[in-house]
This record gives structure tokens, C-alpha cells and sequence, in this order.
């Protein structure tokens, strides 16, 4: 069970990582993904390395955050809920199995692998199975596709936003000493 400290310390070093996720997209810091009206931005390098530290609890709020607001109307659900199950999925992942599982030269590796699974098994399905849910929605983001096409696309098109935000986070966390890499739960 975690304790109140660790709850308060969570909370507290999520909020900024969640709030400059929100202020990337609020801010307009996106671009279009051509043949979709979806969007790629910055958000996942706050969203991945936040979650990662704060644990399971400021993953939530850092999806949270990451979440609600989308210039799309009507995406809110969708954004909020692969967001939140990204974050989980980092929170999870980086305690269980890289930062308590791997040595050094193979804690980079497993961090771009982490970030691999958290685009291509995580928050893209979760966006277009999600919008699947709501045909006039999904049709409008992904026209003229099937859900099958639309997730192939999704894959496509997100590639350089992924290769990105592996870059840059295994840099920050090259840079961070390994006591501050740690998660806090």
C-alpha cells in the first residue's frame, strides 16, 4: 500500500509533467496528420517520462491532464482514455520491468522498447478501437477507412513523433542520475 507522503510526492512531481502535456496541445503545438484530422504533438515525452517516475497514481493525473483537451470535438473520451491507459502502462512497465529488472546497458534499450509498446500496443489502438465505438466520429477522423486502415495509417503516420520522443527521453533520462530516475512509488 503506498503511504500519504508518497501519494503527496506523486501528485506534486506530476502535475508540472502533466500540465506542460496539456499546455502542448492547449497551446497549439501540433500538426495535422495528412488524410485524418488527428494530430501529433510533444505531449508523450511528458506523459512517458512523468508516468514513468510518479508510479500509477500520477499516471492518472498526467493522463488526465495529457487528456482533456483535444481541438477535435467530441475526442475528449477517446484522448482521455488512451492517455490514461499510456500512463498506466508506463507507470507499470518502467518499475516491474525495467528499472528493477535491467543493468545499466540494458536500461536504455528496454526504455525505447517501452516507448515502442506504448504507441504501437497502447494509446493508438486505444484511439481508434475508442473512436471505433462512435461511427460518425471514427468516420470523421479516419474517412473513408476501415478500422484496420485507419490503425495502419496511425502507425505509419506517428513514426517520426515516436522515433522523437524516444530520442529525447533517452536522452533526459541519460542526464538524470540514476537515484532521480527512480520511481517514487
Amino acid at each position: 500500500m503506498i503511504n500519504t507522503r508518497t501519494l503527496l510526492k506523486s501528485l506534486v512531481v506530476a502535475l508540472p509533467f502533466g500540465l506542460a502535456a496539456f499546455l502542448c496541445i492547449y497551446g497549439g503545438l501540433t500538426i495535422t496528420i495528412p488524410g485524418t484530422q488527428m494530430i501529433t504533438d510533444p505531449r508523450e515525452i511528458f506523459v512517458t517520462l512523468g508516468s514513468a517516475i510518479t508510479g500509477p497514481v500520477g499516471a492518472v493525473l498526467i493522463g488526465l491532464l495529457a487528456g482533456i483537451y483535444d481541438p477535435v470535438p467530441g475526442l475528449y473520451p477517446a484522448t482521455i482514455a488512451m492517455h490514461m491507459a499510456g500512463a498506466l502502462w508506463m507507470a507499470f512497465s518502467y518499475k516491474k520491468l525495467v528499472f528493477e529488472k535491467f543493468s545499466s546497458w540494458v536500461f536504455f534499450p528496454a526504455w525505447i522498447g517501452l516507448i515502442a509498446v506504448y504507441y504501437l500496443g497502447v494509446i493508438l489502438p486505444v484511439m481508434v478501437f475508442g473512436t471505433n465505438l462512435f461511427p460518425d466520429l471514427f468516420t470523421r477522423l479516419f474517412p473513408d477507412k476501415s478500422v484496420g486502415q485507419a490503425l495502419l495509417d496511425f502507425y505509419v503516420s506517428t513514426q517520426p513523433e515516436m522515433v522523437l520522443t524516444s530520442l529525447i527521453t533517452v536522452i533526459l533520462m541519460a542526464l538524470l542520475p540514476k537515484r532521480l530516475r527512480k520511481p517514487l512509488w
